[in-house]
């Protein structure tokens, strides 16, 4: 039968997500108590797939997954999905707040938890374990007395736990993303697809620019984008860098080829479908509003004109060159003009634009810059 691993014990938020992710599919759920033995059991075949935390909305990435990806390039991402999490303060039994000395949970709950516990627990001691229903499941073992646990809901039913107040997370719409972890690559289909990789840059100025221009130049999308140290020496980073398309779409390729050239290192951290939501989690109309659409629509013309301003700094600084080198340069010929042009063609198809509009727009402002 199929196995799934996933951080432990029963009622965790990974134990939500690995039922959520079946649905009705059939599979042997398998705990394990650290993140890197899930990454194990993966390795070694014990289960087929692994499910691991990687971001959540309000702490942000999950430091110790990023690392462990990039350690462990056996394993490959295969999907992510979304998972709501609202956290609730429980106890062995009803009491007031003023009671609770000890507030046991995962780090990330505390941390997504902050603000309430400042405002309604400024007494408590907090208290990281290894996981949510663990912290649910000490309460137990250990009798309790003055303690509460920041879990699930499903931790409250599992361990029969007093419900003191519930959704005291920070935001109230707090979700993480979740990945899947298998051995084998993602072919490419007819789907949406995310790219996740990690990049040792250069030490030199300009490196993150370097890095992003590629993407700029192929209209590649960047859906995040990030630092960790890479741990050889101070002042050295790692850029982990999400990006929409498949590693096997020619212009992400030639982009990936580009970076592992021009870096230290590039690890493929895996291809695959983008954002598979689960039940219930299909976003709602209100979040994208006419006001918000038509925001985005101004930013971006700003930035159009932003970037035109650019290419005129640097068309005049080429002019300077070429005069202090005493080697003006002439128009492009027309063949030439002809292979930019027909580039240009083909990167406005691919965005869905019509390319004579696009071929027009670009003669014009071609006419522009040579007049400068």
């Amino acid at each position: 039968m199929r196995k799934i691993g996933y951080l432990g014990p029963r009622g965790t938020f990974s134990d939500q997500a690995a039922l959520q992710y079946l649905g009705e599919e059939q599979a042997e759920l398998v705990p394990c108590n650290t993140l890197e033995d899930v990454c194990r059991s993966v390795i070694e075949g014990i289960c087929s797939e692994g499910i691991l935390p990687i971001e959540n909305l309000i702490e942000g990435s999950v430091n110790p997954v990023l690392d462990l990806l990039l350690e462990t390039p056996q394993v490959t991402i295969q999907a992510e999905f979304m998972l709501p999490v609202a956290h609730y303060l429980l106890a062995p039994s009803e009491r007031s707040l003023s009671e609770i000395k000890t507030v046991l949970s995962h780090p990330q709950a505390l941390s997504q938890c902050r603000q309430y516990l400042a405002n309604h627990l400024p007494q408590a001691i907090l208290v990281p374990v290894e996981s949510t229903a663990l912290a649910a499941k000490r309460l137990v073992e250990e009798g309790g007395h003055g303690m509460a646990a920041i879990a699930p809901l499903a931790s409250a039913n599992r361990y029969g736990l007093a419900i003191l107040d519930k959704n005291i997370q920070d935001q109230p719409h707090n979700c993480t993303r979740f990945v899947v972890i298998g051995t084998e690559p993602v072919p490419m289909k007819n789907d949406t697809y995310k790219t996740s990789l990690a990049v040792s840059a250069i030490d030199c100025p300009g490196a993150l620019h370097s890095i992003l221009k590629e993407f700029a130049w192929q209209g590649i999308n960047l859906t995040r984008i990030e630092s960790r140290p890479a741990k050889t020496y101070l002042g050295e980073y790692i850029f982990y860098i999400d990006l929409e398309g498949h590693r096997c779409q020619p212009e992400v390729a030639e982009v990936l080829q580009k970076l592992a050239d021009e870096s230290r290192g590039i690890s493929i951290l895996g291809s695959y479908p983008a954002s598979r939501r689960l039940q219930g989690q299909e976003p709602e109309p209100s979040m994208a509003t006419l006001q918000s659409l038509r925001s985005d629509i101004d930013l971006i013309d700003r930035q159009l004109v932003q970037l035109l301003g650019k290419r005129l700094k640097l068309v005049k600084r080429v002019g300077e060159l070429e005069q202090q080198q005493g080697s003006v340069k002439e128009p492009s010929p027309p063949k030439e003009q002809q292979v930019q042009v027909a580039a240009i063609r083909q990167l406005a198809v691919q965005q869905g634009l019509s390319p004579d509009v696009v071929e027009k727009s670009y003669r014009l402002l071609l006419d522009y810059f040579v007049q400068i």
